[in-house]
């Protein structure tokens, strides 16, 4: 009898120890999966946020857009540029020049000078397709300006008061201006490779014939 009491104690003491044990570690899978549940919703409060300042973004982008598009339909070119420089926004100057590069009748002279400070910022863009949008932009405007630009430049002093020639002579100056700076950032450009290096090689090119 007391061999069968010493072994149903030893199993009671046994199921004990067990039980016991069991309950210690039973709270580990518990805070795992609470460390879990914690991490899932963290990741969930980032995602949240996120989005939430993509659509900010988004929305203040689409608003800029429609003060933009209002200029353009007024065929106010030269506010809808003035405009651009007080927001200050690589992506709207992007897509405002994607635009107006689709139109290049539309740019006069006048409007080539004002363009240029914006599309001198926009080469600050980390960004290729901004990057792209403008050196595609300077290309084609000094295709269909440089011949004037230069002419004008290299042109000796009229006789008398041509307000007109002084009018271009002075749009000219400030274009040579800005593409000095323009031309100071194409070698940093070139050393991007791809099609960036590639446009800025072409541009660089035909800004020799008049700088």
């Amino acid at each position: 009898m007391c061999f069968i009491n010493m072994g149903m104690m030893t199993c009671v003491l046994i199921s004990s120890a067990v039980f016991n044990e069991q309950r210690g570690r039973a709270p580990a899978p518990s805070v795992e999966k609470e460390t879990v549940l914690a991490s899932d919703e963290d990741v969930i409060s980032d995602l949240t946020e996120q989005h939430k300042e993509f659509l900010g973004s988004m929305q203040s982008r689409l608003t800029k857009l429609q003060v933009i598009r209002r200029y353009l339909e007024r065929k106010d070119v030269k506010a809808a540029i003035s405009a651009m420089e007080k927001m200050a926004d690589h992506a709207i100057v992007a897509d405002v020049i994607g635009v107006l590069a689709q139109k290049p009748d539309i740019i006069t002279l006048d409007l080539c000078a004002c363009l240029l400070p914006l599309l001198a910022s926009l080469l600050e863009s980390k960004m290729d397709g901004h990057l792209s949008i403008s050196l595609e932009m300077l290309i084609k405007l000094i295709r269909v300006y440089g011949h004037v630009i230069h002419s004008t430049l290299s042109a000796s002093s009229s006789v008398g008061v041509d307000l007109q020639q002084e009018q271009r002579l002075e749009r000219c100056n400030l274009i040579f201006i800005e593409l000095e700076k323009i031309k100071r950032c194409l070698p940093s450009l070139t050393r991007r490779g791809g099609s960036v290096a590639k446009s800025a090689q072409e541009l660089s090119l035909a800004l020799q014939e008049i700088l």
